[in-house]
């Protein structure tokens, strides 16, 4: 939504917030993959868990950043054709990218809704042995954060629709 960077107040500065905690959960991802590196090449003591450990904050660092990188229209996109359309055409892409995002948002977030309750329910981990990682509170970042982005869709959306419908007919 190049034309659409809303403020969104609160959920702004939560998603800075969000985005800064993944920051930061990358740095210790980083501290761990290369502690199991040097471990595992110099001591022949790699970092037990370090597989799980990646795997599960890699999807929780991805969501973590996405609300944040929606709000500031920082998602990809081809600008090809975008930056060729008028006015009308680039609400047109920007519209129909919004109810894209919230279907696929919510898509997800409906969609792993039962996965999470269970891993609560059940007490879900990963791996077998010296480490074993929760997974339920990834599957409940994934709901939550699904959700935040159809939300932040959802306002770009409604300003598209206030953008359009304060337009003179003649400039659409």
């Amino acid at each position: 939504m190049q034309g659409f960077q809303i403020d969104v107040g609160s959920a702004g500065h939560l998603t800075r917030t969000l985005n800064a905690l993944a920051a930061a959960w990358l740095v210790l991802l980083a501290v761990i993959i290369l502690y199991d590196v040097v471990g595992r090449g110099v001591f022949d003591a790699p970092f037990m868990g370090a597989h799980e450990i990646v795997g599960n904050s890699v999807v929780g660092i991805l969501f973590l950043q996405l609300p944040n990188a929606i709000q500031r229209s920082g998602m990809a996109r081809t600008t090809l054709i975008y930056d060729k359309m008028g006015p009308w055409g680039r609400n047109l892409i920007d519209g129909s990218t919004s109810v894209c995002g919230i279907v696929f948002f919510c898509g997800i977030a409906i969609g792993g809704w039962g996965d999470m309750i269970t891993g609560w329910q059940i007490g879900e981990y990963e791996g077998i042995g010296a480490l074993e990682v929760p997974v339920y509170p990834i599957r409940t970042l994934t709901v939550v954060l699904s959700f935040l982005s159809a939300t932040i869709y959802l306002l770009f959306l409604i300003d598209i629709i206030r953008h359009v419908s304060r337009r003179p007919a003649d400039v659409r």
